[in-house]
Formats: structure tokens, sequence, C-alpha cells
């Protein structure tokens, strides 16, 4: 319990580095999540601008900014596409995660 307490509080401590970075760099507004899996903590951002091109683009800046590797052509599903990307950041030792979905009616 005390170390999954530990990796919220990292991913958090993260969350805010980011946060005042995307003011700085006027990067686009995007959800977070905190999660804590059991050995690592994890930072998700899910880009959910209402144009489907705007989110992918939010999602190709926050991926670019980050460094994080997407998965080519995005993660297909029975709606449409997942765009995922992830990065470790190993100062934090935290992994963000970043997702948008576009529906196949929205292509």
């Amino acid at each position: 319990m005390a170390e999954q307490s530990e990796n919220q509080r990292r991913a958090y401590e993260l969350l805010g580095v980011l946060l005042e970075r995307a003011a700085r760099e006027e990067l686009p507004v995007i959800a977070w999540t905190v999660a804590s899996a059991q050995s690592e903590p994890i930072l998700a951002g899910h880009c959910e601008a209402v144009d489907p091109i705007q989110r992918q683009d939010d999602f190709e800046a926050w991926r670019a900014a980050l460094g994080a590797e997407a998965w080519p052509n995005g993660i297909k599903q029975d709606y449409g596409v997942r765009l995922h990307a992830s990065v470790a950041d190993q100062g934090a030792g935290v992994t963000v995660t970043l997702a948008a979905e576009i529906r196949h009616d929205e292509m």
C-alpha cells in the first residue's frame, strides 16, 4: 500500500511539472489521469477535443513535446482508431501514456 501511495505521489508531481510546461509552451489542454500500477506509476493523458482533427493535433503536440513513441497507425478498434504513445520519464520513474480516439464516422 505504501508503494502505491509513493507511486501516485510521483505521478502527481510529474503532472504538476507537465502542466507548468504546457503553460510555458502553450501545449493544448488535455485530460490527465493518475494511475498506480503495482510496479510503477502511470500518468495517462487523453486528448478529448470535439473536433477529430484538433484531437489528433493535440495528441501529436503532446507526443512530440514528450518525445513519446507512438504505435504506428494506432490501434485498430471496431469504432475507429485509438492513437497511443508512451514514454518513461526516467527522472521521476513515471510512465506517461497518451491516447486519442478517432471514430470511423469522424474520418
